[in-house]
């Protein structure tokens, strides 16, 4: 009997980005959509996305790769708020009630580090509350 292969984890090289929040007491990560959820302060507050080139979902092409940045989950009366804040965040194509920042984007690592300070101090228009069944 062959032994079974054990599927390999996904490394995610952009990790520095939920680094800071790990020192919640309610810290976890969950996989979703390819991708690593980061939950904390009871909700799921970034996803964070690693498909570099990846221009292209059901037919319709993007300028930007489009799973492969930060996503923000949030509710839609804060997307004009934090869009004032951080001009350069998209609906995401596919999810368009989150905000998305592509990788791509020359200020990524400090636009996403000031929207993670955000979430850090618990900022009430970033993350949503998993639903419970």
């Amino acid at each position: 009997m062959a032994k079974k292969k054990k599927a390999k984890k996904k490394v995610f090289n952009n990790s520095w980005v939920y680094e800071p929040l790990e020192e919640f007491e309610d810290f976890y990560t969950k996989r979703m959509f390819g991708g690593l959820a980061i939950y904390c302060h009871g909700k799921m507050v970034l996803m964070l996305a690693e498909s570099p080139g990846d221009y292209e979902y059901r037919g319709v092409t993007y300028p930007f790769e489009v799973w492969n940045g930060v996503l923000f989950p949030t509710y839609f009366e804060f997307h004009q708020s934090l869009k004032k804040d951080f001009p350069e965040l998209v609906n995401h194509p596919i999810l368009g009630k989150w905000l998305y920042f592509p990788h791509d984007n020359p200020t990524f690592n400090q636009q996403v580090s000031s929207i993670v300070d955000l979430i850090f101090e618990n900022d009430d228009r970033l993350g949503i509350f998993p639903k419970i069944d």
